[in-house]
């Protein structure tokens, strides 16, 4: 019996003395101090003064687009200012073939020849060697040049009347005869849509008009192949032009110069004849 109340009593005592304990520890125990944060005043802070061009690629320049050219020739012979019919000597000397890519010439490098013209007489026509076509408004309208290039020829020549030839960078040679003046002289640099000559009816004509022909190296060909007459607009066709013997093959292709391949023998030829008289029906 006393043991059992020994053993309370030390176990209370025991008790108590653990409770003091934590209690003398807590009241001692050094209070941890809680860390401070500086907060700094918000300033704007100058970004480093630096070219950041270099992450990003410069536009590229597009090339200005330009009008093919041939290598033609600009001094004229004589016979080049007194005649109709002649070849340009540089023009296929080297080679058999010539590509005149309509679609590459530049809007401001092409005009119709007579604006609000019609039609009224086609190539060949009734008389068949009609070498051009008729375009007509009215007397003393305006005529300009198709393309840029040199004035080869600017007189009064037999059946045609008073009659402009203009030797293009193209290639080519267009023809503006029956005017009743001639604006222009021989060696003349004319660029597209320049005035040249105004409509009349010299020559062999019988109403003021314009006769308007096209020609390769002094031959002729239908200028259907160049302007479409009726919309009065320039053609996005390819012209191929093939020496045959003593004529030229012209045919239109709608292939790109790059594609083009294979046998042209089946080229329209130009009949011979048509360009060796001066005095053919206009």
């Amino acid at each position: 019996m006393f043991k059992t109340h020994y053993s309370l009593l030390l176990i209370i005592i025991l008790f108590v003395l653990s409770a003091c304990h934590s209690l003398w520890t807590a009241q001692t125990q050094p209070v941890p101090q809680q860390e401070s944060i500086l907060v700094l005043p918000v300033t704007e802070v100058p970004l480093p003064a630096t070219d950041f061009a270099f992450l990003f690629p410069e536009e590229p320049e597009l090339n200005p687009q330009t009008s093919p050219r041939k290598n033609i020739t600009e001094n004229f012979s004589a016979r080049e200012k007194s005649d109709i019919a002649v070849a340009d000597p540089k023009l296929m000397a080297d080679e058999t073939s010539m590509l005149i890519d309509l679609s590459l010439i530049q809007k401001e490098d092409y005009a119709f020849p007579l604006p609000g013209a019609k039609v009224i007489s086609p190539y060949a026509g009734r008389r068949r060697h009609h070498s051009g076509v008729d375009l007509k408004t009215c007397a003393n309208d305006t005529i300009v040049s198709a393309f840029e290039g040199i004035v080869r020829l600017a007189k009064p020549y037999y059946a045609y009347g008073n009659v402009v030839v203009v030797r293009h960078y193209n290639g080519l040679e267009t023809v503006y005869s029956h005017n009743s003046k001639n604006l222009v002289k021989p060696g003349d640099h004319v660029k597209a849509g320049q005035p040249i000559a105004l409509t009349g009816r010299t020559g062999r004509a019988t109403t003021e008009h314009l006769h308007f022909e096209v020609r390769v190296n002094g031959q002729h060909f239908n200028p259907n192949m160049v302007f479409n007459l009726e919309e009065r607009k320039l053609n996005d066709q390819c012209l191929v032009f093939t020496k045959k013997g003593n004529s030229i093959a012209v045919k239109s292709v709608n292939l790109m110069p790059n594609q083009l391949a294979g046998d042209y023998s089946s080229y329209s030829v130009v009949p011979k004849g048509q360009v060796k008289n001066k005095k053919e029906a206009l």
